[in-house]
């Protein structure tokens, strides 16, 4: 129970080494593009307000790697989707010029609040829903995620209970053991999320400073040939008696068992 999933870490690096090398490479070239830009240069309100929503799209993806390492696939796909929701806003804001950004600042969204004696950073809600609806890609990764962070029951059985059969629910608890498809899904998401970031920058060079654009052109290509796989784990909608569902292809604990389908 909540094990420390000392061998999810031994499988994911050997069955999945690949994956997650790429994705740390990915991490590496972004870091390199925040760092360049700090110069006085790039250091404008739309680089500000884009790089609060891609940083914190970073974070979460790095931390996703590490749940998935340490077989804690629970708690990956919501830090996948926290990194869609976030990815979504920073490209809604760039091509924005940052003009609700520099509307809140404009109108007190960081002040003194002396009744509170603190500062004060104004809410302001900001989501869109517009990013998701013009990147497809990125629009369906969102809802995968969604539907697999959120408490519906079918995704509950697939994460806490995927052995259950109609005859009998078997539910683990704290299970951190490998588990193939799962590790391949989540790693998925988070190849598709760093290729459409590195198209972010490239699509925003005049916001953000990069060293080298060429490759992040080239990991994005990489990444997302490595996710779409045939022979991974893949997660993709069906229609089925008039209804929309999902269809997990290549199900399966170890790479050597036989691949199942489960549908959603």
């Amino acid at each position: 129970m909540g094990a420390p999933g000392a061998d999810a870490y031994r499988q994911a690096g050997f069955v999945l080494g690949g994956d997650t090398a790429l994705i740390l490479d990915g991490l590496t070239l972004e870091g390199a593009v925040a760092a360049a830009s700090a110069d006085a240069k790039h250091r404008t309100q739309q680089l500000a307000a884009g790089m609060g929503q891609w940083s914190r799209s970073w974070l979460c993806r790095q931390q996703a790697l590490h749940a998935v390492q340490s077989g804690n696939y629970a708690a990956a796909f919501p830090l996948v989707r926290a990194a869609a929701d976030y990815l979504a806003a920073e490209v809604a804001l760039l091509r924005t010029g940052a003009a609700e950004w520099q509307g809140w600042l404009d109108t007190g969204g960081i002040a003194q609040a002396p009744e509170a004696h603190a500062m004060e950073f104004r809410l302001h809600a900001f989501r869109s829903a517009e990013s998701l609806a013009s990147l497809p890609e990125l629009g369906a990764l969102y809802r995968q995620a969604s539907d697999l962070a959120l408490s519906h029951f079918g995704t509950t059985l697939l994460l806490a209970g995927n052995e259950s059969t109609p005859d009998r629910v078997l539910m683990t608890f704290g299970d951190r053991d490998f588990h193939l498809g799962l590790a391949e899904l989540a790693l998925g998401f988070l190849l598709t999320l760093g290729a459409v970031q590195g198209d972010t920058l490239r699509e925003f060079e005049a916001v953000f400073n990069l060293p080298d654009a060429a490759a992040l052109e080239a990991h994005a290509a990489s990444a997302r040939a490595l996710a779409a796989g045939r022979d991974r784990c893949r997660m993709e909608t069906t229609e089925l008696g008039g209804e929309t569902r999902y269809l997990v292809s290549n199900w399966r604990r170890q790479s050597g068992a036989a691949p199942k389908r489960v549908l959603l």
